[in-house]
């Protein structure tokens, strides 16, 4: 069984057979009010169903709590899960690996709901509580779910988040232990008197939760001082959703690749593959999904395939050009210029584009650094790469200012005019702001 009267949960396994839930509700009369099995018909049909556990492998990208410095063998789901950290790739592909291990063959769309954290925890804890109608499990997904937290304690009162009311008996609950809350009931009062906090509920649902629902807290922030954090962690209940390293890319990469695609990365194949793409993890295993295919019929993905289809040469060119800029270098600037202009006659309005986006970038940056904010933290917020990149950027933010910003961007928009009404000669007019811009006095 997932949750037994002592609170010790072990993990789901394969959906329930046919026949069971006829079985089952047979078994409910011994529910106590926390919907706890205290008759051994229910025990008996859902041991055979929740005893075993889901090693769901995940392909290597997610530091569990376990393993917080590498890949995660696999995970066993729990009936209160929290997906930690701000990458959204792996919080999404933890979600992806929880539908299949909790609904198997069923139909994951029948018994999964999104909520909003600001419905409150109450609804939340409430819709867990709640039986399913066209499926047999449920999957409750909370995401973002850091409003739930942030929200103030609750004063000492009691408050319904079913039908009823506090101290009266519920219909379906058996025995009539008045010693214990009812099903459908979230006391918030305590002995105290300072209120209880989201965080305390929730806990109190962990050590007792609902048999047949599963609850999916996503949060970009998680603290590891409370409690709920101390429970959940020697469950195996947190999976960390943070982005790997810098110099751990090339090793995430290979990992994934093999683990998802069934290829061998060849690593200066994934360092090429950081180098031309960045940090982006949906976009990195969206060009790992294009590799696999295109070397179907090979055990490897070489650096010649991550040239050929991820080569981005235009890209590739452009920041060239970009970072031939940023370090007034007139004549590579001028050069790289000239090499698009080869591989493309038509890439002027993706030129200025680029450098707009580009500009907007240093403005961003300047901003952030009036507002005292350290280089660090700017680097991140902008999501700056590579890191000479980043650091050019900066230097440029402080050397121009704002004014220097807004002059740089008036001229860029000039050429842009003129390139959209045919005034003068596009590739003259660009080479024109390239001199400008790098003339630039410090």
């Amino acid at each position: 069984m997932l949750a037994k009267a002592g609170g010790a949960n072990q993990p789901i396994a394969a959906p329930l057979p046919v026949g069971t839930l006829a079985r089952a509700e047979r078994g409910l009369a011994g529910m106590d009010s926390r919907g706890r099995a205290g008759d051994n018909i229910f025990s008996e049909c859902l041991d055979g169903v929740y005893g075993g556990a889901s090693n769901m492998k995940m392909p290597g990208e997610v530091r569990s709590s376990s393993h917080p410095g590498g890949a995660a063998p696999g995970f066993v789901l729990h009936p209160l899960m929290i997906l930690a950290g701000s990458e959204i790739f792996l919080r999404r592909q933890w979600l992806v690996r929880i539908r299949e291990a909790l609904f198997a063959k069923e139909n994951p769309d029948l018994g999964q709901v999104r909520m909003d954290a600001a419905l409150g925890v109450g609804a939340i804890l409430n819709e867990c509580r709640l039986a399913g109608m066209f499926a047999s499990r449920k999957l409750v997904v909370v995401d973002p779910a850091d409003a739930i937290f942030k929200s103030p304690i609750i004063p000492n009162v009691s408050e319904q988040v079913g039908t009823g009311a506090p101290g009266e008996e519920q219909a379906g609950s058996a025995g009539g232990d008045e010693s214990q809350p009812q099903w459908n009931e979230v006391s918030l009062a305590n002995t105290t008197g300072t209120g209880t906090s989201a965080r305390d509920l929730i806990l109190r649902y962990a050590e007792s939760p609902c048999e047949t629902s599963v609850l999916v807290l996503a949060c970009q922030t998680w603290l590891k001082t409370t409690r709920l954090h101390k429970f959940l962690e020697k469950q195996g209940a947190i999976l960390w959703c943070l982005p790997p390293r810098e110099e751990d890319l090339p090793h995430w990469l290979a990992t994934r690749c093999q683990n998802a695609y069934g290829k061998k990365l060849a690593p200066a194949a994934a360092t090429c593959m950081v180098d031309l793409v960045g940090p982006d993890l949906a976009r990195l295993d969206s060009e790992l999904d294009k590799l696999a295919l295109y070397a179907r019929n090979m055990p490897a993905i070489t650096p010649p395939m991550v040239e050929e289809l991820v080569g981005f040469q235009h890209e590739r060119q452009v920041w060239g050009l970009i970072d031939a800029l940023a370090a007034d270098d007139v004549p590579r600037a001028l050069a790289r210029h000239e090499e698009l202009w080869r591989m493309d006659a038509n890439i002027r309005f993706t030129l200025v584009g680029a450098i707009f986006y580009w500009l907007g970038q240093v403005l961003r940056a300047r901003e952030l650094l009036d507002r005292r904010l350290s280089d660090a933290l700017i680097i991140r917020e902008l999501h700056l790469w590579p890191a000479a990149r980043a650091t050019r950027t900066l230097t440029l933010a402080r050397r121009w200012g704002l004014a220097g910003c807004r002059r740089v961007s008036g001229a860029l928009l000039a050429v842009d005019l003129a390139a959209k009404t045919s005034v003068g000669d596009s590739k003259r007019n660009m080479e024109r702001f390239i001199v400008e811009l790098c003339g630039i006095p410090n």
